[in-house]
């Protein structure tokens, strides 16, 4: 992610952050109205009451590439359906390369059925998490230490006493972060 010049004529890649499950639509919108736009899908199997099917799924829920010159063409994406807002850092829009799309992009080609993403920035130290599955759920939990890939230590806060969980990554809401 860089940050962009706040009145750059150059058509570049922003991020868009859309409502739950709406991806697919807000990408067919996009190209109706001529807007350049990247969603990477994988095809995940999903389970129906009576069979198996494979579909396709956004590799990063809630997000969407386009290529625009935001100043210009911002309120175009923002006024479609299913479009919430533009991802900002640092107080600029967030934009994304075209050699980091590229490298998606081959990453869901390649490897497509074995592709899990989390926020890297979650299991930091000191982070506050819901857990949303097993026997705390619906708590807030504080990180203590990553043990492995599947296993986070967590504290409960507001406890004078320390009780740390073990607590498998899958159990933790990366939404519902409580800051």
């Amino acid at each position: 992610m860089s940050e962009t010049n706040s009145q750059s004529e150059e058509s570049l890649w922003y991020i868009v952050y859309t409502k739950p499950r709406a991806e697919k639509k807000l990408s067919e919108h996009l190209r109706k109205y001529n807007i350049q736009n990247y969603l990477p899908l994988k095809k995940e199997r999903k389970k129906w009451t009576d069979r198996f099917k494979w579909v396709q799924v956004p590799l990063l829920p809630s997000y969407i590439f386009v290529r625009i010159v935001f100043w210009k063409e911002k309120n175009k994406v923002l006024q479609l359906p299913g479009s919430v807002q533009f991802v900002f850092h640092k107080g600029l829009p967030a934009t994304v390369t075209q050699d980091e799309l590229d490298q998606i992009e081959e990453a869901v080609q390649k490897y497509s059925d074995s592709l899990k993403v989390s926020p890297e920035s979650i299991l930091e130290k000191g982070k506050i998490v819901r857990i949303i599955a097993g026997s705390f759920k619906g708590r807030n939990m504080e990180v203590i230490k990553v043990k492995n890939k599947t296993l986070v230590v967590l504290r409960i806060p507001g406890i004078e006493t320390v009780i740390t969980h073990e607590i498998k990554v899958d159990d933790l809401a990366w939404e519902e972060l409580v800051v």
